[in-house]
């Protein structure tokens, strides 16, 4: 059993940032496992490393390794908590560097919170701290092809946006519409973007559900564009039995918010 030191407040309070492009934390015994949380890294993506790594993990109990995974370099931190085993997962980009210290101490971290048996959202609150969310997002819109807005988030200076939202989302579907028989829908093209004078939509959509971002100039278009993808994905893992007999209550989206703010902070 790994002794953790006693850091937990103060680390709590300032986790330090760490340049990852994601994290997940795993509990696992011989039976089952669970994904406890993650962010940046998608679910099919950790399942796969879960089922990789998993015979290793399981045979050693406690220890660390890093491996090349195609593009990715993968560091994996897994420790004996009872009668599980506490893992988490780092994934970067291969050729870019990582303070290891920063990563062990996140971990020691992190396993101490979750052995102390306290809420997701403290998990969730370190992780957020540790890989910053984007700040460059004004609004978001998760409308549905018939015209439904089923979520929407605001910056606090876009009140008039909210007061708006159902006309705006109206406003999204008909565009979007009406994109797809200027271009054709068959083309397997589709309308991406619509630019103002300093803000811009993005879009994006599937299954008939769409995503659209309102964004003022940013530097950070390819984060933000993964985010986007990571976003749409977690919403579908959510909610795909509502939507397919999806009854009109929108109130059954509200607990999207926090998968919201893992990505981007309105």
């Amino acid at each position: 059993m790994i002794v953790l030191e006693d850091v937990y407040q103060e680390s709590l309070d300032s986790p330090k940032v760490i340049q990852v492009l994601g994290i997940g934390l795993v509990s696992m015994t011989k039976k089952r496992h669970n994904i406890v949380f993650n962010k940046g890294i998608s679910r099919s993506l950790m399942e796969d490393l879960i089922k990789l790594y998993r015979p290793e993990i399981l045979n050693k109990k406690e220890g660390k390794m890093i491996d090349l995974l195609g593009i990715y370099t993968v560091y994996v931190h897994y420790y004996t908590l009872g009668s599980e085993i506490i893992s988490i997962f780092y994934v970067n980009e291969k050729d870019r560097l990582v303070n290891y210290e920063n990563l062990c101490s996140l971990s020691r971290l992190l396993v101490k919170t979750y052995s102390s048996n306290v809420s997701i959202s403290k998990i969730r609150q370190i992780c957020n701290k540790a890989i910053p969310s984007i700040k460059d997002l004004s609004a978001l819109f998760v409308i549905s092809i018939t015209g439904h807005t089923l979520f929407t988030k605001f910056r606090n200076d876009k009140t008039n946006l909210s007061e708006n939202y159902i006309q705006i989302g109206g406003f999204l579907s008909a565009i979007l519409m009406f994109s797809n028989e200027v271009i054709g829908k068959n083309s397997g093209e589709s309308l991406q973007a619509i630019n103002f004078e300093n803000h811009k939509f993005l879009i994006t959509v599937k299954e008939g559900i769409i995503f659209a971002y309102l964004l003022e100039q940013t530097n950070n278009s390819d984060i933000i564009e993964r985010y986007m993808e990571l976003l749409k994905e977690e919403f579908f893992d959510l909610y795909c039995d509502c939507l397919k007999d999806f009854n009109g209550d929108v109130n059954q989206f509200h607990t999207f918010e926090p998968v919201v703010e893992k990505y981007f902070s309105i």
